[in-house]
This record gives structure tokens, sequence and C-alpha cells, in this order.
């Protein structure tokens, strides 16, 4: 081999392995899509956009994952970013009616009805009496204002519990739960809750309101506030707020603050941690810490960590295990604690949720229990 040739060859060896190799894909394409559609299902847009972000990396111009990402984004509200993605992937399938479809409901909701008639125009001429232009249509002639509708929720929960005591009896408590939710806003949900405690000697119940407001696709807050009337082991009142920030596709930091105000004593906690996501697998792994202050400023700490899946059929499984400092009647124990469970979809708007858990309050008691519980969305 001649010099020039030899050198020549040096240098595309040398080329070749400096292209790094482009990982595989962790999971197919369609279990990426069932993931984020599961997503979607549960009215959790936030996972949906991270795991169809991800997706769309994976398999880049794929414009039916294109196409499910900015309906994910219209869905959360973030309307510009679902009109840019879904002109994204008109580009990559001008002929594609379902693109025209979305892209014409994103414009709607956003209250751009002249885009939206252009879009279902188009539909038109290309399929006519196709079902989506048709219900586009209707919308367009009939709502005066461009606003997708509102969408509401009902879930009620069962659970009961042994509790073996280290100095007397054993018992049975229970816990009902019923909560109702709304989206009244883009990005805004609202909700209410009561919890009733039956603890054979006393009862407690516990009203929770809560607002949870999405800032774009990457970050989300809440605040809530508490109160349990005529308290015997619940707080009297309380309030609490958090934060939740997706700093890379598969990293959220996470930060709640919470107050309590017991009959005796209060009590002030501080949650940081962070949520890491396989989101080509859909799967999650949170970790917290749990610092515990009382009213005296004697600090306690702990912590906790679950793993979440979901299924490709739309399921959902968790599992989860704590150490922790924990107030009840105005006493701060530490709690060893275990949980699994999960839910599935029974049918398109309702869902079956399940879980058990096991409690170990030092010095105190020994708690097994179980709870089910149904949500149905409207």
């Amino acid at each position: 081999m001649s010099p020039a040739r030899a050198m020549a060859a040096c240098v595309t060896a040398c080329m070749t392995l400096a292209i790094p190799a482009q990982a595989a894909p962790a999971a197919s394409r369609d279990a990426q899509i069932a993931a984020a559609r599961a997503a979607l299902a549960r009215k959790d847009e936030g996972e949906a956009i991270a795991l169809l972000e991800r997706a769309d990396v994976d398999f880049p111009g794929d414009p039916e994952i294109v196409r499910l990402l900015g309906s994910a984004h219209a869905f959360a509200g973030h309307y510009p970013q679902a009109i840019a993605t879904l002109r994204r992937a008109q580009e990559l399938a001008p002929a594609d009616n379902d693109i025209a479809a979305a892209l014409a409901r994103a414009y709607l909701w956003s209250g751009d009805r002249a885009a939206a008639e252009r879009e279902v125009a188009v539909i038109e001429q290309r399929a006519p009496g196709d079902a989506e232009a048709v219900a586009i249509r209707r919308q367009l002639l009939t709502e005066p204002s461009a606003k997708p509708s509102h969408r509401f929720g009902l879930a009620v929960a069962q659970g009961f519990s042994r509790v073996s005591f280290d100095n007397r009896p054993s018992r049975t408590w229970s816990t009902t739960t019923l909560a109702a939710y709304g989206r009244v806003a883009p990005g805004t949900v609202l909700a209410l809750a009561a919890e009733r405690e039956d603890r054979q000697s006393f009862t407690d119940t516990r009203i929770e309101g809560r607002i949870d407001q999405s800032f774009g696709p990457h970050i989300r807050a809440y605040a809530a506030l508490a109160a349990t009337p005529h308290a015997d082991f619940r707080e009297k009142w309380g309030v609490s707020g958090g934060v939740e920030a997706d700093v890379t596709p598969y990293a959220t930091l996470l930060a709640d603050l919470r107050h309590a105000e017991y009959r005796d004593v209060s009590v002030t906690s501080f949650l940081p941690g962070a949520r890491l996501t396989a989101a080509r697998l859909g799967v999650s792994a949170t970790v917290r810490m749990i610092n515990l202050w009382d009213e005296q400023g004697t600090h306690r700490a702990g912590v906790t960590g679950r793993i979440d899946g979901t299924l490709p059929g739309g399921a959902t499984l968790y599992a989860g295990a704590a150490t922790y400092p924990d107030t009840e009647a105005g006493i701060t124990r530490q709690v060893r604690s275990l949980f699994v469970g999960g839910t599935v979809p029974l049918a398109d708007r309702v869902t079956l949720r399940a879980g058990l858990d096991y409690d170990r309050r030092r010095a105190t008691y020994t708690r097994k229990g179980g709870s089910l519980g149904l949500q149905i969305g409207f």
C-alpha cells in the first residue's frame, strides 16, 4: 500500500472511531406510545409530554409521535407549543387528517377560530364527512367561546386496617375518602376532599382544598389548606405547598413545605427530593428526605422512596418504603412503613385503585391495612 493510501486509511479509521454509535432505544416505538397514551388517559399531561419528548428523540421524524406530543401540549393548555409542534407534524405528513384535526382543535382551544376553520375546511375537501371534521365544525358553529370543555371527576375509596397495640387489645380502623376535582382553566385543577377516619373510640373528619397549577410543560406547583373540625388525633388545621421542576428529560426536583397545628403542639416539615424517570420504560423512582421540626425547634429526619411503573394496557403499579417522624394526637413518633398498589382502567372514564400498606409506629402500634377505590371522570 502506498504511503498516501495508508494515510487515507488511517484518517478514515480515526474518523470512524470518533463518531459515537447511537444507542438503541430502550423500548420500542409502540411501547413508548402506549405509555404516553396511558399517561394522557389518567390526565397526567406532564408525564405524557416527557414520554413523547423522549420518543421524539429516539424516533425522529415520526409524524404520529409528533402529533401526540402536540396534542399533549394542547390538553395541558400549552397552546403555542401545541400549535408549533403540530405544524411540525404537518410538515412531516401534509395529507394526514388526524394531524390536521389535532391542529384545528389546538387553534380552537387557543381562541383562533379562523385558523381552526381553515384546517377543518382542508379536511373536508380531502375527506367529506370525516367524523373529526364534523365534530369540530359543530363546535365552531355552536360554541361562542373557543375554550376546551372542563374536565371533572369524582373519587371514592374505602380502607380498613388491623391495628395491634403494644399495651392494649387490637382494633380495626376504617377510613372513607370522597374527593372531587375539576380543571377550571388551562393548567389549573381544583380539588376538594373529605377523609373520615374511624378509630372506634374517636372519629376525625379531615377536609382539604387544593389547587394545582402548571407553569409551562416543565414546572408544576400546588397549595393546599386542610381543617379537622373538633379534631382528636388529626391536625386542627394545616397548610402545605410544593413545586416540581423538570431539570432534564430524566430528572425532576421536588420540594414540599407543610405546617400543621394540633391540639397541643405545632409541627413544620420540609421534604426535598428528586424523581428519576426512564420514560422509554415507563418507570420512575422518587426519593424524598423528610425533615420535621416541633414548636421547640427539635429536628427529626427520615427518608422515603417509591417506584412507579406503567404497563402497556394503561395499568400502573407502585411500591415503596419509608422511615420518618409522624405526629399523631400531638405526639411525634418514628414510623417505618411499606406500601404497594396500583390502578387498573375499567372503562374509558373509570379507574380502579387498590393498595396495601404496613406501618410500625415506635412504642405505639403496628398497622396492616388495605384500600379499594374508584375514580370516575366526566
